[in-house]
């Protein structure tokens, strides 16, 4: 059965937003004005695959579904010729036939029951494994979420919805790995952060003058030669630095102590130049080379030290040590220069330097690494990437490894319902072999003519008949005695209507073709406007025509949608609906309008009108947008004719609408419309241009304040 109805995009309906006309019940009628869309329903009914209702579907989908249309198409379709199919119709005859066509009517009946339940649970179970999937999902989605935002977010690019990530992920196999999303992310954002230009290298530490730390000169007592007789002096007193500086400031020429100015002796100058041989001069020279040589080395090797990239906190603690241990050296060999005599020991710093150079080497090996990778950037954020997505599936591998597990236990039970079904159709295949068997012995088209030509006479229809044509697939021919033309081209609109209608509820009621094995209580009916061009005094026949062929009993068609434009013929159907149980509603009731698009609106029993009450409801239809404004005229003019001729006052609302016309001469045009004295004359025929609902139902109610009718028309508006 179908529940709702979605048009779109098609007529008179929105083509932006879907128009839903449900729920739908057994049995649904549907009122609504010509040109408002009731037949676009009828139509997409006919044929839902059209191209014209691409934007339009059906709620449930059922591929096999059979709908009936009655609507002009149909009365196009079948009456084009002179000659239309035959249907066939079950009567009585073939006794065992007819009992095995019962049972196995009934046994698909049973049948179908078993495979909706099975349908059913199918869908259950379906409904559990996309919960389970969509569960799945969530908890991958959680474990996303961190990375959308980082220099990890890359990797995630075009994975912007579940549905996407799950088909990423699940295939992935987890493979064991050290990387965490921190150490990925860290590798990430150095490449990402490092330009297209490689990182300059560091350069290790060099320093040729340290193998001065190991001379032996710096260990040795220098001294003066031992040929003056003042060297043992001198030597005893250990006074030979001393004596040495301050030699060159002496003036030799005095023969004076320059201290206690007495004479000196013999060659005194001559014997301590002596002491202060060659030998000892060159030691002393020696000395200051080394010094010189030292301290240029380590000036070159401070200057390296001071260098920005040697302030991390990779290199600061081996700077340190080592620049303390060339300035002390220095400092030792300048004491050894002011005391040649006095040893000293300067701390050998190549252990120092072979220390700095390796932790060089362990930064040297990272940039050499990062450069490395920037060379091939692309390459490398590709392979962290790849590594990403296996941290990903790893984070994710026991949630998706248990949901595989009761995903598959899922499809097994989904296995065995469809098995079941399967299993089921096998059956009813069977059962409706023997239908088409039964029918064959027990079917025939004269039941059919009897029963339109039957109805024909009963609604006075004469000069005309249906016969049968015979043939290979027999058929009918509408006959009229003495004509061969084509009786149907010959017939008034009303008569077409009322014999393609008749026609119709045969076809409803029997079968196109009699190898059908489909149930007639499977059908869904569909009546579009039956009295379209019928006179007053046919309705009542159709509306009883359609309760009796259609509506009754209730288990004989699956469900019946009616559509018209008729109110008394809306009213008759509601009246003749037949009695339902307590459990379910009898029937639903629908109004189309249509302002700028159509739109359908439920309807109670108790909101069924009159064609008095239509009129109001018209103007409160434009009031709310549902309907057209420029309706508005006509059916202020139609109320005014029905209520004043009915009460006998239309000396009074003559009077008023004239009073009206000239207190408000703008919209005196629309009191000469709505004045009924004014119907016939030709100049009344006014384009009202954009009317203002709001503005004429105001001047409208001034005619029944004008009239004392004021509590009329507020009851009526209410």
């Amino acid at each position: 059965m179908i529940k709702n109805i979605v048009l779109r995009n098609v007529s008179s309906y929105d083509p932006n937003v879907d128009t839903s006309i449900g729920p739908l019940t057994r049995v649904n009628i549907f009122y609504g004005q010509n040109g408002t869309g009731k037949t676009t329903i009828s139509n997409f009914l006919q044929n839902p695959s059209s191209s014209d209702h691409t934007s339009c579907r059906i709620d449930p989908v059922d591929a096999e579904r059979e709908i009936l249309v009655y609507n002009h198409t149909f009365m196009e379709q079948n009456f084009h010729a002179s000659v239309q199919p035959g249907v066939f119709t079950l009567n009585e005859g073939n006794i065992e036939a007819e009992a095995a066509l019962k049972a196995a009517e009934d046994a698909i009946k049973v049948l179908s029951e078993e495979q909706q339940t099975e349908i059913a649970d199918g869908k259950e179970l379906k409904t559990a494994q996309e919960a389970l999937s969509a569960a799945l999902k969530d908890q991958m989605w959680l474990q996303k979420k961190p990375y959308d935002s980082g220099p990890l977010s890359y990797c995630l690019g075009g994975i912007n919805t579940k549905d996407r990530l799950h088909d990423k992920l699940v295939p992935l196999k987890f493979k064991s790995t050290a990387d965490t999303a921190e150490s990925l992310a860290a590798e990430a954002s150095e490449l990402q952060s490092a330009s297209d230009t490689e990182l300059e290298g560091i350069a290790s530490f060099a320093f040729p003058a340290g193998d001065i730390e190991t001379k032996p000169i710096f260990q040795e007592t220098i001294a003066g030669s031992g040929d003056s007789y003042l060297s043992a002096l001198i030597q005893e007193l250990g006074n030979s630095d001393w004596i040495k500086q301050s030699f060159k400031f002496v003036d030799k020429n005095d023969e004076h102590c320059p201290f206690c100015q007495q004479a000196l002796p013999n060659e005194f100058y001559a014997q301590l130049e002596k002491v202060f041989d060659k030998t000892y001069e060159l030691r002393i020279a020696e000395l200051a080379a080394l010094e010189t040589r030292y301290k240029s080395g380590v000036d070159q090797l401070l200057l390296q030290l001071d260098k920005p990239q040697y302030q991390g906190k990779s290199f600061i603690a081996h700077v340190v040590t080592l620049k303390s241990a060339l300035l002390q050296n220095i400092q030792r060999i300048e004491a050894k220069m002011a005391s040649p005599s006095a040893p000293v020991s300067l701390t050998v710093t190549v252990t120092l330097i072979t220390d700095l150079n390796a932790a060089v080497q362990v930064e040297q090996d990272k940039i050499d690494a990062i450069n490395l990778k920037i060379r091939d950037k692309k390459t490398h954020l590709e392979q962290i990437k790849e590594r990403f997505w296996n941290v990903l599936r790893g984070s994710c591998d026991a949630m998706i490894i248990k949901a595989t597990k009761e995903h598959r236990e899922y499809d097994d039970k989904l296995a065995a319902k469809r098995d079941a079904v399967r299993l089921i159709l096998g059956k009813i295949k069977t059962h409706q072999e023997t239908i088409v068997e039964s029918r064959a012995k027990i079917t025939n088209i004269d039941q059919a003519i009897g029963s339109i030509n039957r109805w024909l006479g009963v609604l006075g229809l004469k000069g005309f008949e249906l016969l049968r044509e015979e043939g290979e697939v027999p058929q009918y021919r509408l006959h009229r005695p003495d004509q061969k033309d084509d009786v149907f081209k010959t017939l008034s609109e009303g008569e077409k209507t009322l014999i393609s209608f008749l026609y119709f509820l045969e076809v409803c009621n029997g079968d196109l073709d009699d190898k059908t094995s489909k149930l007639k209580s499977n059908r869904i009916i569909v009546i579009d406007d039956p009295i379209s061009s019928l006179s007053h005094n046919y309705i009542y026949d159709i509306a009883s025509l359609i309760r009796r062929q259609v509506l009754t009993p209730k288990t004989r068609f699956k469900q019946v949608i009616i559509l018209t434009h008729n109110l008394f013929f809306f009213h008759e159907m509601i009246k003749l609906m037949p009695a339902a149980k307590n459990e379910e509603p009898p029937f639903a009731l629908f109004r189309i309008t249509k302002s700028q698009f159509s739109s359908a609106t439920t309807m109670l029993e108790k909101e069924v009108q009159n064609d008095y009450q239509s009129f109001w409801q018209a103007i409160k239809d434009a009031l709310a947008g549902r309907t057209s404004t420029n309706v508005i005229p006509n059916m202020m003019r139609n109320i005014l004719e029905y209520y004043f001729s009915f009460v006998h006052r239309q000396d009074s609302l003559g009077a008023a609408l004239a009073d009206l016309a000239d207190e408000n001469p703008e919209f005196r045009a629309l009191y000469r419309y709505i004045s009924r004295q004014s119907h016939s004359d030709a100049v009344n025929l006014t384009d009202f241009g954009e009317i203002d609902p709001a503005q004429y139902v105001a001047r409208f109610r001034d005619v029944f304040v004008k009239t004392n009718f004021e509590s009329h028309f507020d009851k009526m508006m209410s």
